[in-house]
């Protein structure tokens, strides 16, 4: 079983062991206290041992479906089930191969789709669901663009492109290419036009998307277009966040702040040479992302491919730069 839902079970077992505690007496009833107090310990010492195991265990998630593909507890479309789980599991192939080599090409094959192949290990009720777990040779890999956290990210595009707030949508809509775009289509589409709703849990997270943030976000995905583009931008580093990959960017040409993310090979090269980038003069490379929705003002999302320091211009003013970030 998922050790996330595991756990959940664990708290709504000691929840029932605790009020059974509270309701008997040491004094009437001393062996009985005793076996619920031993029952609580051990609970406890279970959940407490659950962190660090989540954490060292393979790449999975559990998804539950509700609505009309569901028939109560006796099962779920046979067609249905096995699309949602391609379409799922495509999703996760593609985040990955985006993670190895950049962006996905239109067409053609997408690499590392054996070496992304969840298993499932288990079926739940609930609604009526599926686990989905790596095989045990990914427990403890480290880099990060392994399973486990391609599935993470996976949890959290999912989320953000239903949310109402439109913020976690453009954050999400941001780090996808077109390939990536046209499996989030499939994968909607299929739950809205079956009138399905969805549940997934994957580590911490243990969300829900009913009918209707399923239909919003088939609304949002089908009309996204992206254009990707690259400028070269002159101007002062005002805020830097190495832990979050974050910059901001005063043009020298003046205007607004530019905001954007840092890629991992910038991060790693500022490290590898021991550069402070804040309050530099710098030579930018940003890739710059139009992000265009039906009936939404395109929005831009910039990310940092590289920089040179330089001469701040002559006619820049000394004053003190605030980290904004």
């Amino acid at each position: 079983m998922l050790l996330q839902l595991e756990r959940q079970f664990l708290q709504a077992d000691l929840v029932q062991v605790q009020a059974l505690l509270a309701q008997c007496s040491p004094d009437e009833d001393p062996i009985e206290h005793f076996q619920y107090a031993q029952r609580a310990q051990m609970l406890q010492g279970k959940l407490a041992d659950m962190p660090n195991l989540i954490a060292t265990a393979p790449a999975g998630a559990a998804l539950f479906f509700g609505g009309r593909p569901v028939f109560g507890s006796q099962g779920i479309k046979a067609a249905f089930s096995s699309q949602a789980i391609e379409q799922f599991q495509k999703i996760i192939s593609q985040r990955f191969a985006a993670h190895e080599q950049g962006p996905l090409a239109r067409t053609g094959r997408v690499r590392f789709s054996d070496e992304t192949q969840l298993l499932v290990t288990d079926v739940v009720r609930g609604s009526f669901g599926f686990v989905l777990q790596a095989p045990e040779a990914e427990a403890g890999a480290n880099d990060e663009a392994t399973l486990k956290a391609v599935v993470d990210e996976v949890a959290v595009t999912l989320s953000r492109m239903s949310s109402s707030d439109e913020t976690l949508f453009d954050q999400a809509a941001a780090e996808l290419d077109d390939r990536q775009i046209g499996a989030l289509q499939a994968f909607f589409k299929l739950l809205d036009s079956e009138g399905a709703s969805l549940r997934l849990v994957e580590g911490e997270r243990d969300f829900e998307l009913d009918r209707a943030a399923v239909s919003r976000a088939r609304e949002r995905v089908e009309g996204l277009t992206i254009d990707d583009s690259t400028r070269q931008i002159d101007g002062q580093i005002i805020g830097w966040l190495d832990y979050s990959g974050q910059f901001e960017l005063m043009p020298h040409e003046r205007g607004d702040v530019i905001r954007g993310t840092v890629t991992r090979e910038v991060l790693e090269r500022v490290e590898r040479e021991g550069i402070n980038p804040y309050k530099q003069h710098v030579k930018m490379l940003l890739k710059v992302r139009e992000i265009s929705a039906r009936n939404r003002t395109p929005k831009q999302a910039y990310t940092l491919m590289g920089f040179e320091v330089t001469a701040a211009p002559p006619d820049w003013p000394a004053q003190p730069v605030q980290q904004m970030l």
